[in-house]
This record gives C-alpha cells, structure tokens and sequence, in this order.
C-alpha cells in the first residue's frame, strides 16, 4: 500500500490556517484515485498531529510533502524531529518514508503563481500601461531561505516575459512591500502573497499597510489588484503530488546509481 502525508503548521489561533491542507488533500483523494491508498493531513499546531501520524496509516510505502513555502526551522528540523526521519528516505519497521522538500522551491510553483494571478485579473479592466507582478512575502532576516524561495520564483517568472516587471517585497526584510508597491513604474500592479494560508497578514496587515480597498483598488497613478494567498489555489494539489512522484523518482534514481 502506498500513502501520501501532507503536513501543515496548524494554528490554535486562526482556523484557516490548516483549511488548505484538508482542501489539496481532498482534490488528491478525488483526482487521483489509485495513485494512493491514504491520503492523511497532519499539523503541527493541531490535530492530528505528525507525531502521531504514522501509526495513523497502514501502508509500507509513505511519502511526506511538506505544506510550507520555504526550507527553514520546521522543515528542515521540526518535520523530522516529530516524525523521526533520518533523511529523504528512512527504513524503519518495514516502511519506506520519503521526505519530500517545500513547495515554495519546486519548479511547478511558478505556474500555480501565474494561475493565481490570471484568476486574480480575470474579468477584470486594466489600464494601459505597463503590468507588474509583485510577489509578496513574510521574509526574515534571521533565515535567508525564506525571502530566498520568493526571489527563486520571481527570476523564474521574470524568465518567461509574462509581465513587463516582476518584483518581491516583505513583511519583516527588505525591500518593504509597500516601498515595492509605491515605487514600481508600472499601470497596474499585481499583488500575490507567497503564503500558504489566509491569515491576519494576508487579511489585515498587507491590506491596511497599503491602503488596500478590496481585490482591485484605484490610485491616481496605478490601479493595484490582490490575491488570495498562493497556497490556497486548487493548483497546489497537482503540486504535491508532482513533488512526491519527484521523490519517489529521486530515490529509484539514486538506487540505480547504487547498483
């Protein structure tokens, strides 16, 4: 048998928070039917919780998608920690368990970004002028990682020439977003937060920091649209499971080059 965890932060405080890790694990258990024989969702902030998760399912074969942006404290420690991993691939009572990495650093990340943004546009009139995308997020200054995912998927959508700028900004690094959103030369500007879940920054910091009115909001000068978070795109589901066949397919190559 075979399963895929999907782990999430979890909060006690904001409900949301998990909502998308029970959302993509519902699409994967709809649209993938008999690639998994599970599909369980665990947090780390509520339950279930991951330090119990694997006595939650019965299959042999497991891989473990992490439901967060960037590598950092609790991917790269707490994750393994709790579900006690001795690398990308432990053998442990019979079971194979593969630890996958973010989704922020995948290379299908971008595509969910663009998604996202055409959704946010959709419908929509724009001015004539030039477009920007700007790609927002938390940042800090103690883990490079972290403002280093938004910058990854920023070259790699300015790579593709969809928009004539793509530009980052953060909540707690520079460039601050606002100083982004003011100084960005452009008609309309794009605002998609790299986040995995609503939350207060994603609903009242960036909105009041900005002086957001909505989804579109017109300034004498430009006219700024705002996205939901990214991780909340139905897309996100197809991207777990892209990252777990990558790793499956890294382990089979890795034994290959072995034997």
């Amino acid at each position: 048998m075979k399963a895929l965890i999907i782990v999430g932060h979890g909060s006690h405080l904001n409900e949301d928070s998990s909502l998308p890790v029970y959302e993509h694990a519902a699409l994967v258990r709809d649209h993938y039917t008999g690639e998994f024989d599970e599909v369980v969702e665990c947090f780390w902030k509520e339950e279930p919780s991951m330090r119990h998760v694997l006595d939650m399912v019965e299959s042999e074969n497991i891989t473990v998608v992490p439901a967060f942006i960037s590598e950092g404290y609790f991917t790269q420690q707490v994750i393994p920690r709790e579900l006690g991993l001795d690398g990308p691939v432990t053998h442990r009572d019979g079971r194979t368990i593969r630890y996958a990495g973010p989704l922020g650093t995948f290379e299908g990340m971008p595509d969910v970004i663009l998604e996202r943004a055409d959704d946010l546009l959709k419908g929509k009139g724009t001015r004539p002028g030039r477009t920007a995308l700007v790609l927002l997020g938390h940042g800090t200054d103690l883990n490079k990682n972290s403002g280093g995912v938004v910058y990854l998927n920023a070259e790699r959508i300015r790579e593709r020439g969809v928009y004539d700028l793509v530009e980052v900004g953060f909540l707690d690094q520079d460039p601050p977003i606002a100083e982004v959103v003011e100084g960005v030369e452009a008609e309309n500007v794009v605002l998609i937060p790299v986040f995995i879940a609503e939350g207060w920054h994603t609903r009242e910091t960036i909105p009041e920091d900005l002086g957001l009115t909505g989804e579109v909001t017109e300034r004498a000068d430009k006219t700024i649209f705002y996205g939901a978070p990214v991780g909340t795109h139905p897309s996100v589901a197809d991207l777990i499971v892209s990252r777990a066949r990558e790793t499956e397919g890294r382990e089979a190559e890795l034994a290959r080059d072995v034997s």
